[in-house]
């Protein structure tokens, strides 16, 4: 087999340890630190130290051990948003099992779906979670387990580990497994068109999405997440940073304006968001000192030059506005930490990964600046989905199709232009509904918009918009067409119209569930 000339490529010679074991490369890591503080709400001031997380995760991995947990069984964990959550999954993998996560959102459904694809032997969960989905959990009938003292459902050893407990962390030593083969999480595709797919994430995998070289900066001490760790953007930043010897701060509530307080208060030096927040912050009224946050990461979807204008001149002290462009499947294949020159690039391609551009049609390969499906390689990408043959999405080269449309310049930098089957085809051609919400939401009466294409023909679609008005904002469906009209293209007129929606349907990452809107628009109004 034969790398093509159109094949771009990150540094082939990236380097891991030789053990391949994903819980003894974090531990190796949280040993080396003390009591710096590793993990902190930003709205109760909850802390973890390092040495605190490194005695939790060993007590725990240890007394699983003694509960019977064993290499490869399966351990889900359910709860509602927690400081504990970190330190829990990492006891799992120290015992050799095989983390899950479930998210209390969920839903009955999904949690449904999600607990027959991973069929886990072990279930820790709170007492909210139980509350909420205890039949369910009962139908799998797993060994549950709590780390509430006040819950009477399940095994609760929370009063069998602590501080009070004296194993050795020094000469603790995780379960050993084999990096490339084992499987280190099991966590969940977004679901944007259909039930989530469970993704197995290896040892190496998971490694390779935390190697720490991103975020070599001294400047970057302090970063602020969502704390959403049962997805894998904020799990493999927090490992990152943990690898890093740094501090992550999270907040219970995501709201704007505890998002800039806890930035002013922390002194926060890089923010973790999503285009929804970064458009909020546009909008944002009053001043706020974020003197202390240089860069700006946005990430789950493309952000329109017209956003990161704004931002720019909305905080002038913020040195850096990156993109993210990443996946479970993959986790991160460009990064902006590889030589990104333009506001829309995601970067260049990531260590130990090579990534091609399609013809969406032919599957031809294409050369620079040449739109087509992005398709990538390498020691990163997962071992597999759950019960889905490997030809479904995977060429026969073994590229991962993932989905996106996309294309690289000169320069081999790589740019996301939107989901392929997002795509409107107003007036024969292919329109990206990203650019137009874009367009909708620097409207002053207009808070957040989707925008999806109603069918009228097997060739042709109607670019229509919903819309949740800004609290107060008084606006008609013309005055947004008429808008729209003035500010884009004639592709981008709404010829479907507007329709005034609460809120719009996202999944946990924020992305914009069109799949759901779409599906609006065939029910009568």
């Amino acid at each position: 087999m034969y790398n093509s000339e159109k094949y771009i490529q990150g540094n082939q010679n990236v380097q891991v340890p030789e053990h391949m074991n994903f819980g003894k490369f974090m531990l190796d890591a949280l040993r080396r630190m003390g009591d710096e503080i590793a993990i902190e709400n930003g709205m109760t001031g909850e802390k973890l130290t390092y040495k605190q997380i490194t005695r939790h995760a060993v007590d725990l991995s240890i007394m699983l051990t003694k509960l019977g947990v064993r290499h490869e069984d399966v351990v889900a964990f359910g709860t509602e948003k927690r400081i504990m959550i970190v330190p829990t999954i990492l006891g799992i993998i120290f015992s050799g099992a095989t983390f899950t996560p479930y998210d209390l959102r969920c839903g009955r459904a999904e949690l449904h779906h999600k607990m027959s694809t991973s069929l886990p032997k072990y279930f820790i969960c709170s007492q909210m979670f139980w509350e909420r989905y205890s039949d369910i959990i009962e139908e799998f009938k797993p060994t549950t387990i709590t780390l509430d003292n006040s819950c009477s459902f399940a095994i609760n050893i929370k009063p069998l580990i602590g501080i009070e407990q004296q194993f050795d962390v020094v000469k603790f030593e995780p379960v050993a497994v084999q990096g490339q083969i084992d499987v280190a999480l099991i966590l969940y595709s977004s679901g944007t068109t259909g039930m989530p797919k469970g993704v197995k994430l290896t040892h190496l995998n998971c490694i390779l999405n935390s190697l720490p070289h991103d975020y070599s900066d001294e400047a970057l001490q302090t970063a602020f997440i969502y704390g959403e760790w049962y997805h894998n953007y904020d799990s493999f930043v927090t490992y990152k940073f943990l690898q890093a010897g740094r501090k992550i701060v999270y907040a219970d509530d995501i709201a704007i304006e505890n998002i800039l307080k806890t930035v002013e208060e922390h002194q926060i030096n890089i923010a973790f968001l999503v285009p929804s927040t970064l458009y909020d912050l546009c909008k944002i009224k009053g001043k706020h000192s974020v003197a202390s946050l240089k860069v700006l990461y946005s990430r789950s979807a493309s952000l329109h030059a017209k956003t990161i204008k704004c931002l720019k001149e909305r905080f002038p002290s913020i040195e850096y506005i990156r993109q993210g462009y990443g996946m479970t499947e993959a986790g991160e294949p460009c990064s902006e930490n590889w030589g990104s020159k333009s506001l829309q690039s995601v970067g260049k391609v990531s260590p130990g990964t090579t990534l091609k551009i399609v013809d969406i049609k032919t599957r031809e390969v294409l050369g620079p600046n040449q739109h087509g499906e992005v398709c990538i390689r390498g020691p990163v990408l997962m071992s597999g989905y759950i019960g889905v043959d490997p030809a479904t999405y995977l060429d026969e080269e073994g590229f991962f199709k993932t989905g996106d449309l996309g294309y690289y310049d000169e320069e081999e930098h790589v740019y996301i232009i939107d989901r392929i089957k997002e795509f409107i085809t107003s007036l024969g051609y292919k329109v990206s509904p990203i650019e137009m919400e874009t367009i909708l939401v620097l409207h002053p009466s207009v808070l957040e918009a989707g925008v999806v294409g109603k069918r009228v023909s097997e060739y042709m679609e109607e670019p229509t918009a919903f819309v949740v008005k800004q609290p107060g904002a008084e606006v008609t469906e013309q005055e947004l067409i008429d808008y729209m009209a003035k500010e884009a293209s004639i592709l981008h007129r709404l010829t479907g119209g507007v329709r005034f929606v609460s809120q719009l349907p996202r999944n946990s990452r924020g992305k914009i569930l069109r799949r759901v809107l779409r599906e609006t628009l065939n029910q009568p109004v």
